[in-house]
């Protein structure tokens, strides 16, 4: 198990010091299992969805699903352990004559009842201790103030920290005082206003592990505190902008505090290891790994950030040049483009041209790309030592609103000659109601060296409404042209992806038809391609194939990257899987044979010879080595 998802919930081991937790990629959920011998899994839970907690007593892992109800897993099907009754109130009750709301910082005490935070909507959502029995009886406790958490008390009971703007800051432990529970509150010196507890620290009476965030906005410290306030060890430095314990019983506790540390979007999650290993402290990963975006030259210690997307383009000498959205050094807030270069021996560099445009394509001895402020064709040297220059502007490239890019393809053919494609779709966006609709076109023309634009498809006068658009029987293949590669040779055989787009009356996407279009001296054939991909799945709404490309001595073999997979289409054999897969891994970028393993492809390109394709997943540009 490589590569962790960036969400994860229900970070907990068993009594056997196997691991489980619930992964989360958009709407899809999946349960990884490590066992304790080193054996990692990770299984789809559709058609359920649900938010992991942790091991009962009787080591059953458990999750919370809608409608307020806590179930246990078999393999990967939740079974109703306690909740889901129809009273709007909290109910004490056994099994689906319970009701609860909220399952809030649930820990298993060595009674062997998990301990949990509810709300009662019927008194102002005041918080309530509540347990939760191995044979799914729940009972409601008592009271406590907002903002608390509970941990093991140093008896292996039930105490709780409160931190709530305007409430006493305090800890007390849950005592039964004549048949009654109540909270007795501690004497201490806990430094509230910079750490937080996590969790009670093995064989340590009152220390805890507590977490600080660091100076650094993707640092945090942990340390050990006990309630005096007094750190009696070192400290443990983290990177990350999330930390999350991993819950483990008490009778297990090893003295080890594992923590997943992860990054938004793409950037994964890594599970490392605390130890004190006297004098010293000592973080060591454990499991998973970062996508470690940044922004670094040179080679082997090289690395890029590819999380807002990347282009690349072969450099003419078996390396490339690199759009990055957002280059590595650079904040979410203000991301900025980088320009960058990747040699044939794997030396990277950046440019100190900043990029104006994008759809880069190399033509008569210039950098070419598409800007798409100006809408129109700016140039530069190709090796970026020049300032950028508009070369060609023509209403041809003209955009008809928010959601018409201009020009959506640039690529060179085998002769030289410079072409593009324009598209326009009428789906609708989440600008619509601000914006309005948009209007635009669809053309496939060409540029020759003195900037002369020549339209081969398309009606330059039309202009297409959400209402006028062609339905998929009517309309023509080239108004859905996703990318274009040239494979020469004496029939000029041209190659085009079409990612066709079936609309329902309201203009709403039902599904796509991807085909790839076969142009040469004789004539036009068209092939279906057939690509599955999960409804429940974000990748649906995504256009199936992205991209297409070529290789020299490889006639009639074109190579497709999709979501996070690449493809080699032939008229034999149709379409197969090389690299990758259908869909996001868990497991992310796996380097060996194909089809190894990829998560979301950013990019595809011509490799250094025909035996190699360049493959840009998860801030890395990865080159697959063909057979044949």
């Amino acid at each position: 198990m490589v590569r962790l998802p960036a969400e994860l919930t229900g970070l907990s081991f068993n009594s056997k010091r196997d691991l489980q937790f619930v992964g989360v990629y958009g709407r899809d959920s999946r349960v990884g299992r490590r066992t304790h011998d080193g054996v990692s899994s990770f299984a789809p839970t559709y058609p359920h969805s649900f938010i992991g907690h942790l091991f009962d007593a009787m080591d059953r892992y458990l999750v919370m699903t809608g409608g307020g109800s806590v179930h246990y897993l078999q393999g990967e099907t939740p079974v109703l352990l306690a909740g889901g009754g129809t009273n709007t109130g909290l109910v004490d009750g056994v099994g689906a004559s319970a009701s609860l709301l909220y399952f809030e910082s649930p820990l298993l005490a060595r009674d062997g009842l998990v301990y949990f935070i509810d709300q009662d909507p019927q008194k102002g959502f005041q918080p309530m201790l509540r347990t939760l029995g191995t044979d799914g009886t729940v009972k409601t406790l008592l009271p406590l103030p907002r903002g608390s958490l509970l941990l093991e008390s140093a008896a292996g009971g039930v105490r709780r920290y409160t931190k709530f703007k305007g409430d006493p800051y305090e800890w007390a432990d849950l005592v039964l005082v004549g048949g009654e529970y109540q909270w007795r509150v501690l004497p201490n010196q806990w430094p509230f206003d910079h750490w937080t507890p996590l969790m009670k620290v093995h064989r340590d009476q009152d220390v805890y592990w507590a977490l600080a965030e660091g100076q650094g906005a993707q640092e945090f410290v942990i340390a050990h505190i006990d309630l005096s306030g007094v750190t009696p060890s070192g400290v443990w430095k983290l990177r990350g902008r999330k930390v999350t314990v991993v819950r483990e019983p008490s009778n297990t506790a090893s003295g080890t505090l594992f923590v997943a540390c992860s990054d938004p979007l793409e950037g994964g999650t890594e599970v490392v290891a605390c130890r004190l290993e006297m004098p010293t402290t000592a973080v060591s990963r454990w499991l998973g790994a970062r996508a470690n975006a940044g922004e670094v030259d040179g080679q082997s210690q090289a690395r890029f950030c590819f999380v807002r997307g990347a282009e690349a383009l072969p450099d003419g000498a078996g390396g490339l040049i690199l759009l990055e959205n957002q280059r590595g050094n650079s904040s979410e807030a203000a991301p900025a483009a980088a320009l960058r270069s990747v040699s044939a021996s794997g030396q990277v560099g950046t440019w100190s041209l900043e990029p104006r445009g994008n759809r880069m394509a190399m033509a008569y001895g210039q950098l070419i790309a598409y800007d798409i402020q100006s809408r129109a064709l700016i140039r530069t040297a190709t090796n970026g030592q020049s300032a950028w220059q508009t070369w060609v502007s023509s209403s041809h490239f003209a955009s008809g609103g928010r959601h018409d890019p201009g020009v959506q393809v640039l690529r060179t053919d085998t002769t030289g000659l410079l072409w593009f494609a324009t598209r326009y779709s009428p789906q609708a966006g989440d600008g619509d109601v601000y914006f309005g609709r948009a209007n635009g076109n669809a053309l496939v023309g060409t540029i020759d060296a003195n900037g002369q634009v020549k339209i081969v498809a398309g009606d330059p006068q039309a202009l297409y409404t959400p209402q006028t658009y062609p339905s998929l029987a009517q309309r023509p293949w080239y108004m859905d042209i996703a990318d274009m590669a040239f494979e020469g040779g004496a029939a000029q055989v041209s190659w085009v992806l079409c990612n066709r787009v079936e609309l329902d009356g309201s203009t709403n996407l039902v599904q796509f038809h991807p085909e790839l279009v076969r142009i040469d001296t004789q004539g036009i054939q068209r092939f279906s391609l057939s690509l599955e991909i999960d409804r429940n799945l974000p990748e649906f709404f995504q256009e199936p194939f992205k991209q297409i490309c070529v290789l020299p001595g490889r006639p009639g073999e074109v190579f497709l990257s999709s979501a996070c997979g690449v493809h080699r289409w032939t008229q034999a054999k149709g379409l197969e899987l090389l690299a990758g897969q259908a869909v996001p891994t868990p497991g992310g970028v796996l380097l060996g044979p194909l089809p190894a393993g990829l998560n979301l492809v950013k990019f595809m390109a011509p490799g250094a010879d025909r035996r190699s394709l360049y493959v840009g997943s998860e801030n890395s540009v990865l080159k697959l080595v063909l057979s044949g």
